[in-house]
């Protein structure tokens, strides 16, 4: 009779042993491309606590700081010890094509860009339709101060970064909409981590005209709004509310949410509904991209009316704003990048 219990006992523990088992949270890893002060990074917080918060799961962060020598040794160790991989930035794009391939059991997600590897899901943010709001807000306080000219600052020149080209698509589109008579300055810092080479370019921009300056450069737009402070000029972020940052003189920021994405993604893995190779659109009728409509003093009630109906505009298709990415989210090829060099010399007010 003895042996008879000690068969059963054993019989129920193995049976509950196998749901224990199945709650386990499952093991998550987000790399970054970026470092902990840099906006990107910043914006993506919310989602984590968020997922941590509502969902069975266990995150951890990697940050590589920028350092693309890091960027396939901490892809590898992610995939290593976690059975999802969220890689957060373009950059990361080879390092995630590479460690996909060798760990074949982890679901891997790419966020900002479209992966080569079938296999990997990606997730694009159409940062073009909130840059167009952008483009003619910077156009209609610049016509405050009397000028048309505005300017924009970009990490990358768009060579390795096609989400660079599609903020500028948006700004440039929104803005020649709103007053065809504007000037574009464009430049690149060719760094997301050199904040006074970007306060050089934003100062040279403002000498030769430029009132408003919208900066899509990472941890290098510190520079920008820092010049935009000392020289009096208006700035518009990214990624998060900067205007925070400095309310004098930052009206608003196109935001990306990778709080939202990041959130998205992971539920839908707990849920058993993430499909490899699928590519995940943030837009604004979705509000994956957006500006940021804190209170700000400096944006007149009738200018953000106008922006607002702008935005109804856009998602019901009245307004088509062009994009750098075809309709299965690879880059168009035919679209150039800036030129790679920039020069502060010879610059004057005008």
């Amino acid at each position: 009779m003895r042996f008879l219990r000690v068969l059963l006992l054993l019989a129920v523990w193995s049976v509950s042993a196998a749901p224990l088992q199945a709650r386990r949270p499952l093991p998550i890893g987000v790399v970054f491309s970026c470092g902990p002060e840099d906006s990107m990074f910043r914006s993506s917080l919310s989602g984590i606590k968020r997922a941590r918060s509502e969902l069975d799961v266990k995150i951890t962060s990697y940050l590589c700081n920028y350092n693309s020598a890091e960027y396939e040794s901490t892809v590898a160790e992610a995939a290593r010890r976690n059975r999802l991989v969220l890689a957060v930035g373009s950059p990361l794009a080879e390092a995630v094509d590479r460690a996909a391939r060798a760990h074949e059991s982890a679901d891997f997600v790419l966020f900002d860009a479209k992966s080569v590897n079938p296999g990997v899901s990606s997730v694009l943010f159409h940062q073009s339709e909130a840059s167009y709001l952008a483009g003619v807000l910077a156009v209609r306080l610049a016509a405050r101060r009397n000028s048309r000219k505005i300017g924009i600052i970009l990490g990358e020149r768009g060579e390795k970064t096609p989400a660079m080209l599609d903020f500028l698509l948006g700004f440039e589109q929104g803005a020649k909409d709103a007053d065809g008579r504007t000037t574009l300055l464009k430049r690149s810092v060719q760094s997301w981590n050199d904040p006074q080479k970007a306060k050089a370019i934003a100062r040279a921009m403002h000498d030769e005209g430029a009132q408003v300056i919208f900066q899509a450069a990472g941890l290098s737009g510190n520079g920008v709004v820092e010049a935009a402070i000392e020289e009096g000029f208006y700035v518009i972020g990214v990624d998060e509310p900067q205007e925070r940052l400095a309310p004098g003189v930052v009206l608003t920021a196109v935001l990306k949410r990778f709080d939202l994405a990041l959130f998205d993604v992971i539920s839908a893995r707990v849920g058993g509904h993430l499909r490899r190779g699928a590519t995940l659109h943030y837009r604004l009728w979705n509000r994956g991209v957006e500006l940021s409509w804190t209170s700000n003093a400096l944006i007149p009630d009738e200018l953000r009316r106008e922006l607002e109906g702008l935005s109804y505009r856009i998602v019901d298709r009245a307004i088509r704003v062009a994009s750098c990415y075809n309709d299965d989210g690879t880059f168009k090829a035919t679209l150039k990048p800036l030129p790679p060099e920039f020069s502060a010399s010879g610059s004057g007010k005008k």
